[in-house]
């Protein structure tokens, strides 16, 4: 890295790690994001309604 004087000189982040960035679209993981939720406050709310409806 030092004793380069060519300004255009491209070194390797060393904070980027071997795994590099994610070349996957965004708009899967941000699916992912929205159904996982989603389904986890239905499934409370079925079991909610399970017990309300049993406890009559």
């Amino acid at each position: 890295m030092a004793g380069h004087n060519d300004p255009n000189y491209v070194t390797e982040n060393p904070f980027e790690g071997r795994g590099r960035a994610s070349q996957r679209n965004d708009a899967i993981d941000a699916g992912i994001g929205f159904v996982v939720p989603f389904g986890v406050f239905t499934i409370m709310f079925i079991i909610a309604m399970v017990i309300e409806v049993a406890s009559r």
